[in-house]
């Protein structure tokens, strides 16, 4: 089975993580996404973030009824999650180069986390396009070790849901229902602020 990991926060997972996980299997030709969510972020303050067995929930809820999706715990619980470890862990756990999926967003970043030429070296790193950004300010040696592919999806980021609940607005649509109701009787991101729960 060839598999491909997708790491991230995933607080919480909205549906164009989904998208993404969706383009990358095909472009591909993966068997099988796998969803490595982040135990401890070394660019978020601490407290910042929901706790992991939240995410963890909300994950399940987001990609439950397909088969080519799954959950891999692959983080140690203890001390930052680098991206680097990630990737020698999976090297180790599969005995294969993983096939890291990511957005655009985060190449643009790779040159602030630990030893991003390792990274580039020992996975294949494969990135979908997202729109508002711009592939010139990555520098060309990152991009020509990346295998690039349109993600068509909507502008959504994780804090811009947040953002909504906290301000009572709908984020129907923008995850999945389970994962809406979760944020909703959970209480996450502020929902229980106003009188009348998020739609």
């Amino acid at each position: 089975m060839t598999r491909g990991f997708l790491g991230g926060t995933f607080d919480p997972p909205h549906v164009g993580h989904m998208v993404l996980a969706q383009e990358a299997l095909e472009f591909m030709r993966l068997d099988h996404v796998c969803f490595v969510p982040v135990r401890n972020p070394p660019h978020k303050d601490d407290g910042v973030i929901s706790s992991f067995s939240h995410r963890i929930e909300m994950l399940s809820l987001s990609i439950t009824g397909d088969p080519r999706f799954s959950i891999l715990d692959a983080e140690p619980e203890q001390g930052p999650s680098y991206t680097v470890n990630l990737v020698r862990r999976l090297s180790g756990l599969f005995g294969a180069k993983p096939c890291l999926v990511m957005g655009l967003d985060s190449l643009l970043e790779m040159e602030t986390w630990k030893d991003p030429l390792a990274i580039l070296e020992e996975a294949c790193v494969v990135v979908g396009t997202r729109p508002q950004f711009s592939t010139e300010r990555i520098d060309p040696a990152y991009l020509g070790s990346v295998r690039m592919f349109n993600f068509p999806g909507v502008w959504l980021s994780s804090s811009m849901i947040r953002e909504r609940v906290s301000g009572g607005r709908s984020i129907r649509y923008l995850v999945s229902d389970g994962v809406r109701t979760y944020i909703r009787e959970k209480g996450l991101y502020g929902s229980g602020k106003g009188d009348r729960p998020n739609p």
